[in-house]
């Protein structure tokens, strides 16, 4: 809840009200709402340390008898090595494309920076979308209630950002033509039948397509495009997470240490679709996230194959298999 809500909070506090006072964002407009988010930072420091939270996640294991996939350290598995690459570049295009977009908005299509808050909070809001869909699964094993939640939740939490954005006093009526793009989510999510790798690859392959439309289209068109890249980086982290330390057996401490470091892709791939955006301007810069997205398809596919290879199937898992 936090993590989906809390970017939305903050984009409406440091965006929102900011911009709507004046149109020039100065660190003083920005001091509190940053404060806040420290103080709320170290409140769930002191939520974790007082929990009694389990060493490690419940993970698929190799089978007992395939002594091939025992190793002497994390950095040994293939899975996990290109998992480190795939968390780098899946963070990066998460945070590049949220970071370009108020500039593209500014300076290539016009818009005033207090205009641009609300889209800013709906690519947030994007993010919290598309992990409420694919949490649907944590709350009832009926299927049949799962396909109901899996309409139900997306557009609880669409309807969190109109709400947040009434109260800012924001025009909401461009936005209402995005719930027809959210179906876009729900039938990927449908598509990919709980297995982490095909849900991978076919969010990294609608991510490309977004990123496309948004580089060749213009107008509100190319926003709503470029926005919704966070519905279909929102559930990623998890599927990259799950696929990389899968048969890692005692090294799974190690390994998930190992892919909490790339978070770093965040910074460094924002910098580069930066410097790539003096050359092509930014709308066209969005190439460095389909390169991104790109790698991401690819490591879903050999994964899986990988994983195969070491007595893993996530369809057998699935469907209830050994």
């Amino acid at each position: 809840m936090v993590q989906t809500i809390g970017p939305l909070i903050v984009s409406f506090a440091i965006f929102g009200s900011a911009a709507n006072a004046n149109t020039n964002i100065s660190v003083e407009s920005v001091k509190i709402p940053y404060l806040i988010l420290g103080v709320a930072f170290i409140a769930v420091a002191i939520f974790l340390k007082m929990s009694s939270l389990p060493d490690r996640p419940a993970l698929v294991e190799a089978s007992a008898d395939d002594t091939k996939s025992i190793k002497g350290s994390a950095l040994q598995y293939p899975q996990l090595v290109l998992g480190m690459i795939a968390i780098f570049v899946y963070v990066g295009v998460e945070v590049s494309t949220a970071s370009n977009l108020p500039a593209y908005m500014e300076k290539d299509l016009g818009f005033a920076i207090k205009d641009i808050a609300p889209y800013i909070s709906l690519y947030w809001a994007s993010m919290m979308i598309g992990r409420w869909t694919g949490a649907v699964e944590a709350f009832t094993d009926n299927i049949s209630t799962q396909k109901v939640l899996r309409f139900i939740a997306p557009y609880l939490a669409f309807g969190i950002f109109l709400a947040v954005n009434a109260i800012a006093k924001h025009d909401l009526a461009p936005f209402y033509v995005y719930a027809l793009i959210i179906l876009v989510l729900i039938a990927a999510d449908m598509a990919s039948k709980g297995n982490p790798a095909r849900m991978l690859l076919i969010f990294s392959a609608i991510g490309i397509t977004a990123l496309l439309i948004g580089m060749f289209t213009k107008g509100m068109v190319s926003v709503y495009a470029i926005t919704s890249v966070g519905l279909f980086c929102s559930t990623l982290w998890p599927c990259i997470f799950t696929l990389a330390v899968s048969g890692l057996g005692k090294h799974t401490s190690q390994g998930s240490s190992f892919l909490i470091m790339m978070i770093m892709g965040g910074g460094i791939i924002s910098w580069a679709q930066g410097a790539v955006s003096e050359f092509t301007g930014i709308q066209h810069s969005y190439i460095v996230g389909i390169i991104c997205f790109a790698y991401l398809a690819f490591y879903a596919w050999k994964v899986a194959s990988i994983l195969r290879s070491q007595g893993i199937n996530f369809d057998q898992k699935i469907s209830g298999g050994h």
